[in-house]
């Protein structure tokens, strides 16, 4: 008859702390306070892909420190489980703009997890909010709630320091309040939660401490003080609850009083960087008016899908005069009139819409500036279209004081996105009334002649109001102005709009006769010069203007339609109180040319001897800066990759082969140690403890002497590692091996208990780097036991030694 056996007992391991009711409540507070430092990021993600980032990071970091404090895991395999969790789960919550079906990672995806931890943090600081899911920008969301996550459950689960773990929490609501925006989400509920569940947890957590290890003769011998139904803690949890639900609502009802004076609320770390996109890198788009009229007057630059027949597409806007051209001004303040081009994330509402808001989309064809189409007097998101959407995504500026899309690298034919904006409405009459213009400080305009003023006070007269100050000044203009774009076949007039042509408009409007290629003088030329002169004209006399470039929508019946070059045109725009920019066009209604004779009324006319006509007049040849460099142009050669960047992928790639093998390593030894204790008979898995003694030994280059008993692979052992006590776990061994009955799962348990304490300790003797190699080494998977079984062969003419 067969008796169990019940193995020498040792002392009893410590309850996990992770499954103790006091460490889940730890773990919920924490997960609360994470949560509402997570919402702090509302203003400068928008959206929710962020939170699902944040809350899926938090969930990982709670499932690594429960492992990390379940097996007693070290600095380096918790590490090492963090890098896989990055590496292996991190795409589809870091990095889904690269990312295959947004969910499988992709080799750009693994690029971006590797260089946007070190990138991402200077990304979100340079784009305007909400700063979306492109160009690696929710890495800091994931980083920042993976690790602080990680640190605060691995304290609480493994220590006693709540206060310690705390400040994680806040470190988040930290980097909330610097990486975010001047405007907070829901400031007063959120601080009143984060206090209340605070002091509710760390109070509840050092009293209840203080009971357990103090004496009261007021409680039961059966209540333990630490529980719910200790009265002392109980009456000081409700009055705690009580306070704070006071201060709570004191704090809600007192928030218009506490809250800081305007422009002092909140310190956001964007609003003291500079932006890097430097326009002096792009021609001016005015000065390129000339070429898309010679060189793509017929070819389609693009096409717009949702806008309505004659809506003016905008491309860019100019407010920035050097005397030789108009320029696309931006600056370092954003909420000035110029504005500021901040990197901007696509697919978000980077405005707030109007009422009556539109979408319209662009397809790209022929047209490859950087400078976008849009719409509108303003436009409030952009929703990139097929295959190029990762690109325009990487590339997109926007200065949204003056409503100017900007893609960095330059659109591409087959580029498409849409673009949700505000259509613009011209002044009701009793409006145009009440008109005043607004105090706006543009760019300087250079010192111009001074008949400039004297032309402007001579066009505007005395109007009653600033409205038809402006109004009179274009209609002078409209109506003297002789229009023409001095192409091939048409009346020649010099491209550009210098200071000196601009003057040249200024002179009475005639030819040189003694020179027939001379360029006539006068009010001549198109859209560029009309546009260019009426806002310098108006600068010079104190107002808000500035010059806006794009196209006129055909009128055409098809929903989709085509524009091309000859759609160019160019307008004024001038600042009003109340309604904002306001549009007037210069160009004139009925088109007239210099050259045409005026009739007069001869009553006797003479007969005239016929004379030869005039040798035709050639238009002036220009130099091709001023004609302007538009239309079909040679693809530019692609540059080759730089060698770092070669150079970094090569090494991201062989640093991520490295790690996933190396992790791969320890993860196959946990497996393995966790079949060795979980599968087969008591017998089997006390074996299977043993056997993980000798691997490490192997691993920690300590390799057990070959052909020996249990007990002498133990003394052997007990020489190189003292400590360990592993005579006692051989004994052990051997009697649940060899005993007779099985022993119970208990017994099993507390062996395998012994097993990992033994463990600890013969790597602690060998020291950390040599514990660090064992963790990573592949001896223990070789097959030695069967090779230190296996009789040696005796040379060939080799005597056999004979031992006695």
């Amino acid at each position: 008859m067969s008796t169990s056996t019940t193995l020498p007992s040792a002392p009893a391991p410590a309850a996990l702390p992770g499954r103790r009711p006091s460490r889940a409540v730890d773990l919920v507070a924490l997960s609360v306070l994470l949560g509402i430092a997570l919402f702090g990021f509302q203003t400068a993600y928008g959206g929710i892909q962020y939170l699902v980032t944040g809350f899926a990071a938090l969930g990982f970091a709670l499932i690594i420190a429960l492992i990390g404090a379940r097996w007693s895991w070290g600095l380096l395999r918790t590490s090492l489980l963090v890098i896989g969790v990055h590496l292996l789960l991190g795409t589809a919550f870091a990095a889904p703009s690269h990312a295959i079906l947004g969910v499988i990672p992709s080799l750009g995806s693994l690029l971006e997890l590797l260089t946007a931890p070190a990138l991402a943090w200077r990304v979100i600081v340079t784009m305007a909010p909400p700063v979306g899911v492109a160009q690696g920008v929710l890495m800091v969301i994931w980083l920042a709630m993976l690790l602080l996550a990680l640190g605060a459950f691995t304290i609480v689960l493994r220590t006693r320091r709540y206060l310690v773990a705390w400040l994680f929490p806040l470190a988040l609501l930290g980097l909330s309040i610097v990486f975010g925006t001047t405007e907070a989400t829901a400031p007063v509920l959120r601080g009143v939660l984060f206090a209340a569940v605070s002091v509710a947890w760390v109070c509840w957590r050092y009293e209840s401490d203080r009971l357990v290890s103090a004496h009261s003769t007021i409680i039961s011998d059966t209540v333990r003080p630490g529980s719910w139904k200790n009265p002392v803690l109980r009456r000081r949890v409700i009055g705690g609850a009580l306070i704070l639900a006071l201060a709570a609502g004191v704090g809600i009802g007192l928030q218009r009083q506490l809250a800081p004076p305007e422009g002092q609320a909140r310190y956001a770390l964007r609003d003291t960087i500079k932006p890097p996109l430097d326009l002096y890198d792009y021609t001016s788009p005015l000065a390129q008016f000339r070429g898309y009229l010679k060189n793509q007057r017929d070819i389609e630059l693009f096409s717009v899908t949702g806008a309505q027949r004659g809506e003016r597409v905008t491309l860019a806007v100019m407010d920035d005069y050097d005397g030789e051209v108009f320029n696309v001004a931006g600056t370092d303040d954003k909420d000035s009139a110029s504005g500021a081009f901040l990197r901007t994330a696509t697919g978000v509402e980077y405005e707030t819409p109007g009422a009556s808001t539109r979408t319209a989309t662009f397809r790209i064809g022929a047209y490859d500036r950087v400078w976008m189409p849009s719409l509108g007097s303003s436009s409030s998101r952009l929703d990139p279209v097929g295959d190029g959407s990762a690109d325009i995504a990487e590339n997109f500026y926007v200065n949204r004081s003056t409503s100017t899309l900007v893609d960095r690298e330059g659109l591409r034919t087959g580029d498409a996105y849409a673009v949700q904006y505000t259509p613009y409405v011209e002044p009701t009459p009793q409006q145009k009334q009440e008109l005043r213009f607004a105090r706006v400080d543009l760019p300087e305009v250079p010192d111009l002649d001074p008949k400039v003023a004297a032309k402007a006070r001579e066009y505007m007269a005395d109007q009653p109001n600033d409205y038809l100050r402006m109004q009179t000044l274009t209609q002078a203009i409209k109506d003297q102005a002789a229009y023409t774009h001095g192409l091939e076949g048409e009346t020649p007039s010099m491209p550009g709009h210098g200071e000196a042509r601009l003057l040249s408009m200024l002179e009475n409007m005639g030819m040189n006769a003694d020179d027939p290629a001379a360029t006539p003088t006068g009010l001549i030329g198109d859209e560029e010069q009309l546009a260019a002169l009426t806002a310098l004209l108006a600068r010079s006399d104190g107002i808000p203007a500035r010059v806006v470039m794009g196209f006129t929508v055909p009128d055409t019946e098809e929903e989709t339609r085509a524009v091309t070059g000859n759609a160019v045109t160019a307008w004024v725009e001038v600042k009003f109180e109340g309604v904002g920019w306001v549009r007037f066009d210069p160009k004139p209604d009925d088109i007239r040319t210099p050259t045409e004779p005026e009739k007069q009324i001869v009553d006797q006319p003479k007969p005239q001897v016929a004379q030869p006509p005039p040798p035709p007049i050639e238009p002036p040849r220009l130099p091709p800066v001023l004609v302007g460099d538009s239309g079909p142009r040679a693809e530019p050669e692609e540059e080759p990759t730089p060698g770092w960047v070669i150079g970094l992928i090569i090494a991201g790639s062989v640093v991520l082969a490295v790690v996933l093998f190396l992790a791969a390593i320890v993860v196959t030894k946990a497996v393995r140690r966790r079949r060795r204790h979980s599968t087969g008979p008591p017998s089997t898995r006390i074996q299977g403890g043993w056997l993980e003694i000798l691997d490490w030994s192997r691993d920690l280059g300590r390799p057990p002497p070959p052909r020996s008993t249990r007990r002498e692979v133990a003394a052997a052992l007990s020489v190189q590692f003292p400590r360990a006590d592993l005579g006692r776990l051989g004994a052990l061994a051997d009697l649940g091996v060899f005993g007779p009955g099985q022993a119970p799962d208990g017994a099993v348990e507390e062996y395998w208990t012994q097993v990992r304490s033994a463990r600890r300790t013969m790597g602690a003797e060998r020291g950390p780097v040599r514990r660090l190699l064992g963790h990573l080494s592949l001896r223990s998977f070789r097959p030695w036991r069967s090779e230190a079984r296996r009789p040696r062969r005796p040379r060939a003419g080799s005597r056999t030694r004979r031992t006695t």
